[in-house]
């Protein structure tokens, strides 16, 4: 196992310790932020304050019983049973929605988790070199 400590092994374990810690953490955030449920503003009274009654860029979401103003692009999500401002998907992975407030967060997920993957792909190609070479 004295490979594992040679100086290029020793490149990649190192980053290989850095991007599983950035990914977990990052993963911790994105499951605490708010991926974009609307407050508790009524946005039909502010609406109408402001715009003089004209209704045509207000939406109900029938299950939540919301009005959202429509340039918000929300959307009703049937696995999380709430609207989701700038509604993307319903991930899996972390078991909530991606929207308006975690959508870049949850991009920079995925680029750590492929960064990871990679790192960890080139140190089992240079161990199997190294394997070789015994």
């Amino acid at each position: 196992m004295t490979f594992l400590y040679q100086n290029n092994f020793r490149l990649f374990i190192l980053a290989n310790k850095i991007l599983f810690s950035g990914y977990i953490s990052n993963y911790l955030f994105l499951l605490l932020v708010n991926p974009g449920i609307p407050g508790k503003e009524n946005y039909q009274d502010i609406f109408i304050k402001n715009y003089k009654g004209s209704l045509k860029l207000l939406q109900r979401c029938d299950e939540c019983k919301i009005v959202i103003h429509k340039n918000l692009k929300s959307k009703h999500c049937a696995y999380c049973n709430i609207c989701i401002l700038r509604y993307d998907h319903h991930c899996p992975w972390i078991g909530k929605c991606v929207g308006k407030y975690n959508f870049i967060i949850f991009y920079l997920f995925l680029i750590l988790l492929l960064l990871f993957i990679l790192n960890g792909l080139i140190i089992f190609i240079l161990y199997l070199k190294n394997f070789k070479n015994i």
